[in-house]
């Protein structure tokens, strides 16, 4: 593969923005670390409106209008849970929009390259089940926020929304999708939807959305909802259209704030996310039975699961207890408002 083929969008705010706390010159070096381990690619920064772009170095630069927060759920009839994904949205689907190269990468701009590691991973000649392939290529992401498990219990299509590469027609396909309504409580008469249960995660909700566009059927109720085959269907999906690893092995690296004590760097975190180990797991269950498994690997993320993950599954039993006790007040909260 040529580098020259490819185009990094590089979205959301840079460095000064004072809405968002961020590694001082972490854009800087995102742009630089692409120059160093792209040479000859093109970057595309999209961004918001009336920011410092000064010792910036990209190719294009895309202004787009702040569409703002958007509320997803309330944790409490007062408190709405404010999020994010229409600025994601907006600032990666205009920034895929404008390449013009066979392949693209999706990065954020508080995330740079430690290697192009990534290009390799994408070009090994694998097998995929036609019925089953939703993209022409596969795409790589990063397995950061990538759960095979949430709160202890397995989960579907929670897939990371750091890291994308893969051809830009697939990629552009994926992030396709509209932006998100508020969430309106007076209409739902519940703080979330399917209280008690979890509300889906944002990484689910993307995977979700871009998904429906080649299969309707597709639709979490909930952070949990593995009704029917569910489970099933996100594996083989997984297993014949992306390939998840760990940062370093695609030559990510990530800003302070998923670094040293954060939930994301321990353990208990980490093997709660698809390993690259998981991932040849799926590939040989559904794509390819002859696929040689990294045994150890595999063995040594049970044990840790057996000690991290598992347990937290009772914890995440009384939590639902908990919210169940308070759904009857709330409700009475909203009934009251509603009046």
């Amino acid at each position: 593969m040529r580098f020259e083929d490819i185009t990094v969008v590089v979205q959301g705010p840079v460095q000064n923005y004072a809405a968002r706390a961020m590694d001082e010159g972490i854009t800087q070096r995102c742009l630089q670390s692409i120059r160093t381990y792209l040479p000859g690619a093109k970057i595309i920064l999209s961004t918001w409106e009336d920011q410092d772009l000064n010792n910036l170095d990209f190719d294009q630069l895309l202004l787009n209008q702040d569409p703002g927060t958007n509320i997803r759920y309330f944790t409490a009839p007062d408190k709405p849970k404010l999020f994010n994904n229409n600025r994601q949205i907006v600032s990666t689907l205009n920034g895929l929009a404008a390449v013009s190269t066979k392949y693209a990468l999706k990065i954020r701009t508080d995330n740079y390259l430690i290697s192009n590691d990534f290009v390799a991973l994408f070009e090994q000649p694998l097998i995929r089940q036609a019925e089953q392939s939703v993209f022409q290529q596969r795409i790589v992401i990063s397995n950061t926020f990538s759960r095979k498990y949430a709160k202890g219990k397995p989960v579907a299509y929670h897939l990371s929304d750091f890291f994308y590469f893969g051809l830009t027609q697939d990629l552009l396909k994926l992030w396709d999708i509209p932006l998100q309504d508020n969430y309106d409580l007076s209409q739902q008469h519940q703080v979330s939807p399917h209280y008690p249960d979890f509300p889906i995660d944002c990484t689910q909700m993307f995977w979700q959305e871009g998904l429906k566009q080649f299969n309707q059927q597709i639709e979490l109720l909930h952070l949990h909802d593995l009704a029917g085959d569910k489970l099933k269907a996100s594996e083989a999906f997984i297993a014949n259209n992306l390939i998840i690893a760990e940062p370093e092995k695609i030559g990510l690296a990530l800003c302070q704030k998923f670094l040293g004590k954060s939930r994301a760097n321990r353990t208990r975190g980490k093997c709660s996310f698809y390993q690259l180990s998981d991932w040849h797991a799926l590939y040989r269950k559904y794509c390819d039975p002859s696929h040689p498994l990294p045994y150890p690997a595999l063995f040594k993320l049970f044990l840790q699961r057996l000690i991290y993950v598992f347990p937290s599954r009772f914890e995440t039993k009384m939590k639902i207890i908990s919210r169940t006790k308070k759904m009857h007040r709330y409700s009475q909260i909203l009934a009251k408002d509603s009046k």
